[in-house]
């Protein structure tokens, strides 16, 4: 690099496939102009997902995991597979529904379903993916185990079922805590700057700003 020129950082490009019954938001993120890319918390349809990515030349690297409920793994395992050399990351107090088809709800289905994460991850551990970096967030309360990934650079906080457009995630599962939800989001997730970008587990995405100003179960403005 010539002396006294800054480098251009590529921008991170956030893409969505909206799958399943529960209409989940199946994020692909990558930098534009690379190939590496991370899933987030791929709900079904395994094949479609692999061919949508291939036609655009991305190859997924990483499969992030926000919490161990069915609807957000279902295609984990497939994409592995599909892909190869994937490293598969999830909270590490959240073992206890991914690995249990009874606590994360897929018997219910009718397809009992486990996965096994490959790196468990706690608070403030940074992940770096090709030119993609971010860091854990650990946000217990729609589940014991559940994680935020929040790519500070880029101004983008993936936040599953924990924060949602003007609300927040249901606490009636398994390990679920009213309590600690409100703690997480009050005492973590608004902590980060108003700008930063919020991609929740479904519906649409929002900011931190218009949370704390506008979302009736966590308002602090």
């Amino acid at each position: 690099m010539l002396k006294g020129r800054v480098a251009k950082m590529s921008k991170l490009m956030v893409g969505n496939m909206v799958l399943g019954r529960l209409e989940n938001n199946c994020y692909y993120l990558h930098k534009e102009g690379e190939k590496e890319t991370i899933m987030v918390d791929p709900s079904t349809k395994a094949d479609h997902i692999y061919e949508s990515l291939k036609e655009k030349g991305l190859e997924i690297k990483a499969i992030f995991i926000t919490h161990g409920h069915f609807d957000h793994m279902m295609a984990t395992n497939e994409l592995k597979e599909l892909f190869g050399d994937v490293t598969i990351y999830a909270g590490r107090k959240e073992t206890i529904l991914l690995e249990d088809p009874k606590m994360n709800h897929s018997v219910l289905i009718g397809k009992p379903y486990v996965i096994k994460a490959d790196v468990l991850v706690k608070d403030d551990d940074e992940i770096s993916v090709g030119s993609m970096k971010c860091k854990v967030i650990e946000t217990p309360g729609h589940s014991i185990g559940g994680v935020c990934f929040y790519f500070e650079e880029d101004g983008v906080l993936i936040s599953g079922d924990t924060l949602f457009f003007e609300s927040v995630g249901r606490t009636d599962f398994p390990t679920g805590d009213a309590g600690a939800l409100r703690t997480s989001i009050v005492e973590k997730l608004y902590k980060l700057p108003d700008e930063t970008e919020v991609y929740p587990g479904h519906g649409d995405a929002t900011t931190i700003g218009h949370e704390k100003a506008y979302n009736p179960f966590c308002c602090v403005v």
